[in-house]
């Protein structure tokens, strides 16, 4: 398959609903010193409310309480309140889906000096953020509220574990966090917008998690989106809301950027990457698997980069190279070695080591994906934090780790096996704030707790810009019946939804790729029957379904027939299984 390719993106397309200045009142008002905000098809209200001598934001979905937030100290004298529509549409290479639209209802209140709070409304959401208020925020839910939480770690690498709210351990914990609210109502927690600030985490103490920075930083005088996604959890697992509210795209071209499938040797030999003859053998596979790329880690050799690169061109793949973020610390030298790798025929590079969410670590994301564009490179970053919105502000970065992934079963690493249960709550926490670099399909680690078949369909339930698959191509040819989904699944999507599932069990995903969907399944459970609706496919058009699912006995088994909207996908899992689903038109060509 060839890449991917996508019209000249805008840096931005948004239409504004002229905005209606009031004094101290606005449409939607209710006693003074209230306003009200629906979302645009109404699932959501937004209430901000004088509450003794500051502001509270509450959150109702079906007329019900599901979050609070203190906002600050009340904006007096001389206040004027605005409300509007915005509707923002651009269009990105990677994501849960290439084209987004943003709709939702706006609320501002100002005074002459510059102070103000900033609601947004979406149908999937609520954000807000402050300027010269000197307050970061603390999210509160309804009594009884069970919290996913990952403890705070620079790399984000921890696991999450369920508990209840308010039984939570004190301390600070990464974004994004996950809250089941009750009433069939989730919430997931985190920020967007910021590209040079600090990055901020949570710290929970008596089930209120508080919005802090790191060293105890003061805010900036403008802080970023506070973004709570909410609603049932196929809502949370499709929105785009913590994308949207990134800074607009800087990059007027993204016709270069090509997201792909990527063949990885480090995972399976940590000394390949300083090793010609490998990296030609996974060069020979990627191609043959159709793979757009083969990515250098740490130890390659300068002088066998050039040669490496005209090699795989010559079979259709391109090199990404390693580096530790520190290469590229100082600016000039950041500009004359990228510059020297795009000359090579380099086509992105992976930067790694970050582990701060400092302000000055943030500019430093900021500096190398611009630097990188200038010389139509692609990023992925390492050892890092999530995404809060930077790859729409640079679509070059196709994915980032921030994820105790499949890296963490070499023996090196001290991991013996993942939890089946992370890769599902996954689906529900970090992989819904943006492309996440798990490096799935390793099928020979040792000591594992999943089936092929899971493994395979990580590759589907996960999102990522880049897919680095990280088994040796002698183990893929031993698994001969994923070949069909090594070969073509996509890595640029066009719908996600997910289809059922709940953290700690289970994940049905759905994606959509031009006419094609793709379904992954991972359970963390015992053997069970599936069975999902396929009311998404178009209505009246045959789909020919290709399933490669479990055999009973760990390994993979194929089916294929005829299926139609009105149809039900049942298939029989192991424990712990999987199984991946790609559905073409009957008419396809």
């Amino acid at each position: 398959m060839g890449r991917s390719r996508l019209p000249v993106v805008a840096a931005c397309c948004a239409a504004l609903i002229p905005a209606l200045a009031i004094a101290l009142a606005a449409p939607g008002a209710g006693p003074p010193g209230e306003w009200t905000l629906a979302s645009p098809h109404g699932a959501l209200t937004a209430t901000v409310s004088e509450r003794g001598g500051g502001y509270e934001l509450a959150v109702r979905r079906a007329g019900r309480v599901v979050l609070a937030t203190p906002l600050g100290p009340v904006l007096a004298d001389g206040m004027h309140a605005s409300e509007d529509t915005l509707r923002d549409l651009y269009v990105t290479p990677a994501g849960k889906r290439r084209r987004h639209t943003l709709v939702a209802r706006r609320l501002r209140l100002s005074r002459p000096d510059g102070d103000a709070l900033e609601v947004l409304v979406a149908d999937d959401g609520v954000a807000f953020r402050q300027t010269g208020r000197g307050d970061t925020g603390a999210w509160s839910a309804p009594a009884g509220a069970r919290a996913w939480l990952q403890s705070y770690r620079p790399d984000y690498e921890g696991p999450y574990d369920g508990v209840p709210l308010r039984a939570a351990r004190p301390g600070p914990y990464g974004f994004p966090a996950l809250l089941n609210t009750g009433g069939g109502t989730w919430a997931l927690l985190t920020e967007s917008g910021l590209t040079r600030e600090a990055a901020a985490r949570l710290t929970v103490a008596r089930g209120v998690l508080r919005v802090t920075l790191p060293g105890g930083a003061p805010p900036p005088r403008t802080t970023p989106w506070r973004v709570a996604v909410v609603g049932p959890l196929a809502a949370v697992v499709g929105s785009d809301l913590p994308l949207s509210l990134g800074a607009p795209s800087r990059l007027r071209d993204t016709a270069w950027i090509h997201p792909g499938r990527v063949a990885w040797s480090w995972w399976s030999d940590q000394d390949s990457p300083a090793d010609a003859r490998r990296q030609r053998a996974f060069i020979r596979a990627a191609a043959a698997y159709r793979w757009q790329y083969v990515l250098l880690d740490e130890g390659w050799d300068a002088g066998d980069v050039p040669g490496l690169a005209r090699y795989a061109a010559r079979r259709g793949v391109r090199l990404l190279l390693w580096t530790p973020w520190t290469n590229l610390r100082d600016p000039a030298t950041r500009r004359r070695r990228l510059a020297q790798w795009a000359s090579w025929g380099v086509a992105g590079v992976k930067v790694d080591f970050l582990l701060s969410d400092s302000a000055a670590r943030m500019a430093v994301y900021d500096d190398i994906a611009r630097d990188a564009a200038a010389r139509r490179l692609t990023v992925t970053f390492h050892g890092c934090t999530i995404p809060r919105g930077l790859q729409r502000t640079w679509p070059n970065v196709l994915t980032m780790e921030a994820v105790e992934g499949a890296e963490r079963e070499i023996p090196a690493q001290g991991t013996t096996a993942m939890d089946p249960r992370q890769d599902v709550d996954l689906v529900f926490t970090r992989n819904v704030v943006g492309s996440m670099d798990y490096t799935p399909v390793t099928f020979s680690a040792r000591r594992r707790r999943t089936t092929d078949a899971h493994r395979l369909a990580l590759a589907v339930a996960y999102e990522s810009g880049l897919q680095h698959f990280a088994d040796t191509p002698e183990s893929y040819a031993r698994h001969h019946e994923a070949a069909r989904a090594l070969t073509g699944v996509p890595t640029a999507w066009d719908d996600t939804r997910l289809l059922g599932g709940v953290p700690d069990r289970e994940a049905i995903v759905a994606r959509r790729a031009g006419h094609r969907w793709w379904i992954g399944a991972v359970s963390a459970t015992g053997a069970h029957r599936d069975s999902v609706l396929l009311r998404f496919l178009r209505a009246g058009r045959a789909y020919r379904l290709h399933l490669v699912h479990d055999d009973g006995r760990g390994g993979l088994a194929v089916s294929e027939r005829t299926v139609t909207a009105r149809d039900r996908l049942a298939v029989a899992l192991d424990a712990r299984g999987g199984y991946v689903a790609e559905l073409t038109p009957a008419n396809a060509h």
